[in-house]
């Protein structure tokens, strides 16, 4: 078993490894070509300048010629080289360019598979196992480690917490693969029926399927048989009676998504095809989860747009009253009543821990001038706010909003990082967030109604999308593990129920396990980590979890004990946590502190409304 500080430094040598393979050889090349120009200075040492100028292009062309000449000599061997070594089924492209024997070739394959398997399922880990596939798809061995290896990441995952652009992307070329054992590895993929009509969609919409139907068919259909069985097997959406949502009651029988039949009339007869009309029912997008911060936030903003309507108003009446010509000349407000402005127009989530601005039109203040936009950048560069409508890019650019890390996180932002990221810039993106937030799902995986998350489904099939879900979230595969954050300061869960370990394993990886490569790097071990925390738990109507302590948290606060200076602890609508368990908490991180922790401890209230 490879430790986590191992596992890190050898995938980071891994890491520069391949990105010296193709410095190594433009030194190479440009080694040879500075010998050759060096050759040609020495012949013409004697000759004046002009002449000079004149050889050196001549000898250069000359150079230029010769090496073409060897270039091509050396392609064809190379050519004749890989024909060899495909047919042994051990080859590289990309590596046969750059490594010439085959025994460095083959510890290097081996190598790279090794570390893929000990690679921890986090996003970081994943972002590296997409950088290696990249660098090296002409290895077979190296493509199929890689493939299990994202099928494994994403095993219990649910869109809402990865990229699904470049999810879909990657099992499309799974599909497509001419190797039948990482096709075979699609089966693996996530068990989620909108997506599973989506990528059927995108196969047949994508520019390779007819090609690779026809090849199939005409010269290995058995293979194509097995194939499309496999794929109507695991990803296959059951609509084999499907009553179509018409006036009328239709009832419609669909054949078999990946029939041979069917789609054989679709490549070479041109035969419409059903499955790209059904009907997709998108949720509404009405989020109580924001919603309650409007309304609570609502009376006072009206408050203030009233008093800046009746201002507007007084002026508007004083300017129709005053028939004087006077000259207008244009007003100049200070940054400083700019920002006025702006943060009285702003709206906040002040019910948390931490105070964040609502990304709610905030491009709409930007647009307003230069003078707006430059006030409101610096705004956002040294304060907390949401970005959950696309991901962050951090540019100099005078047009980017955001020119800075950002200071706060919450959870479901998660989603909006691309996988095409590389892990440096994921490790800046996170490097200053001071403020953590997430919001558990726990609850939607035992009621009985429609889940708090809505989904896109395909027509009528709502309850195979809940159902999934609601199978997913307890397990330990649900949650993705995000980058470090080395400057957490303040971190808030809300509704924990703790059903299963998984949200737990999560806050240890997050609190504990990043911490301690952080706080062995820092000089002030015991005032680096933790300021604020609050954690919110919960049960739900079947009085479950029976949870009667609150030892699981004991850990994260011990950790942190020396940081910490403020501890919010709500066990109100937990009723089986006494307020004595919880005071036994609080003087056992008080005898272990050198700080002095404000504490706020909330128990069930019978009384309470």
């Amino acid at each position: 078993m490879y430790s986590r500080k191992r596992k890190i430094e050898e995938q980071d040598t891994l890491n520069e490894e391949i990105d010296n393979h193709s410095k190594k050889q433009e030194i190479s090349n440009n080694n040879n070509n500075n010998n050759n120009n060096n050759n040609n200075n020495n012949n013409n040492n004697n000759n004046n300048n002009n002449n000079n100028n004149n050889n050196n292009n001549n000898n250069n062309n000359n150079n230029n010629n010769n090496n073409n000449n060897n270039n091509n000599n050396n392609n064809n061997n190379n050519n004749n080289n890989n024909n060899n070594n495909n047919n042994n089924n051990c080859s590289d492209s990309s590596l046969n360019k750059q490594i010439k024997t085959d025994n460095l070739i083959e510890i290097d394959v081996d190598k790279t598979i090794e570390l893929i398997q000990a690679t921890p399922k986090t996003l970081l880990g994943l972002i590296d196992v997409l950088r290696i596939y990249d660098n090296h798809k002409g290895n077979e061995l190296i493509r199929i480690e890689s493939t299990i290896y994202f099928n494994d990441y994403h095993k219990n995952k649910y869109q809402h917490y990865f990229d699904k652009k470049r999810y879909n992307n990657f099992v499309l070329n799974i599909f497509f693969d001419t190797l039948f054992d990482i096709f075979y590895q699609i089966r693996n993929t996530i068990n989620i029926c909108y997506f599973k009509y989506k990528l059927y969609v995108k196969i047949v919409n994508d520019k390779r399927f007819n090609n690779w139907f026809k090849d199939l068919y005409e010269n290995e259909k058995d293979q194509l048989i097995k194939r499309l069985d496999i794929m109507d097997k695991y990803l296959s959406i059951p609509l084999d009676n499907y009553r179509h949502s018409r006036g009328d009651n239709h009832l419609t029988i669909f054949p078999k998504q990946y029939c041979i039949d069917r789609l054989y009339g679709i490549v070479y007869d041109g035969i419409v095809d059903i499955f790209l009309n059904l009907t997709i029912h998108k949720p509404n997008f009405l989020d109580e989860y924001y919603d309650k911060y409007y309304e609570t936030n609502g009376d006072n903003n009206n408050n203030n747009n009233n008093n800046n309507n009746n201002n507007n108003n007084n002026i508007n009446n004083n300017n129709c009253n005053d028939n004087s010509n006077i000259e207008k000349k244009p007003i100049i407000l200070s940054d400083i009543v700019i920002e006025m402005i702006v943060r009285d127009s702003l709206w906040y989530i002040d019910d948390r821990m931490d105070k964040v601005i609502i990304n709610n039109n905030l491009l709409s203040f930007a647009l307003v001038s230069k003078q707006f936009f430059r006030v409101l950048s610096k705004i956002l560069n040294n304060e907390y706010f949401e970005w959950k409508k696309s991901m962050i890019q951090l540019t100099d650019s005078q047009f980017n909003l955001i020119k800075q890390p950002p200071l706060y996180f919450d959870y479901n932002s998660i989603r909006l990082i691309p996988y095409s990221s590389n892990k440096e810039y994921l490790e800046l993106l996170f490097s200053r967030v001071q403020s953590f937030y997430i919001l558990s799902d726990e609850y939607d995986s035992t009621i009985n109604d429609a889940t708090r998350r809505e989904f896109k489904y395909v027509d009528r099939y709502p309850d195979l999308e809940e159902f999934t879900y609601k199978e997913t979230i307890l397990s330990d595969g649900y949650l993705v593990y995000p980058p470090p954050m080395p400057s957490l300061q303040s971190i808030t869960i809300d509704e924990y129920y703790g059903y299963s370990n998984n949200y737990l394993h999560l806050l240890e990886d997050i609190l504990i396990t990043n911490f301690e490569t952080v706080k062995i790097n820092k000089l002030d071990n015991d005032s680096h980590g933790i300021k604020r925390f609050s954690f919110n738990i919960c049960i739900d109507w079947n009085v479950s979890p029976e949870r009667r302590d609150i030892d699981f948290i004991k850990p994260l606060l011990e950790f942190h004990s020396n940081s910490l200076e403020i501890v919010k602890i709500d066990s109100s609508l937990a009723y089986l946590l006494k307020l004595n368990t919880l005071n036994k908490l609080k003087s056992s991180i008080n005898n272990q502190s050198k700080n002095k922790i404000k504490w706020t401890l909330n128990e069930w209230n019978e009384m309470r409304p």
